[in-house]
């Protein structure tokens, strides 16, 4: 681990049923990138600026496609795929 980064642990009873269940989820998953992705999410809820730096994307592309999808439900707009915009020929 480099200088740079440094671990923040969470603890988890497994006595306690809650806790069992959020294991089970999370146990094939990056847990570090999963929990990195709610704490902005939660950021980004609360109206919180998020500073980026240049190598950095702000939106992933599943969260842009699901914007692009809000979008055009809000317009009216059914959203093309591939096969919509070919002829039958």
């Amino acid at each position: 681990m480099t200088k740079s980064k440094f671990p923040k642990s969470v603890s988890f009873n497994l006595k306690n049923s809650t806790d069992r269940a959020i294991l089970e989820y999370v146990k094939r998953r990056n847990f570090s990138g999963y929990v990195k992705k709610l704490i902005l999410a939660d950021m980004r809820n609360n109206n919180v600026e998020i500073a980026l730096e240049n190598n950095e994307v702000e939106l992933s592309t599943f969260e842009q496609l699901k914007r692009q999808l809000e979008l055009a439900k809000s317009v009216g707009n059914k959203p093309q795929n591939d096969t919509d915009s070919k002829s039958d020929n």
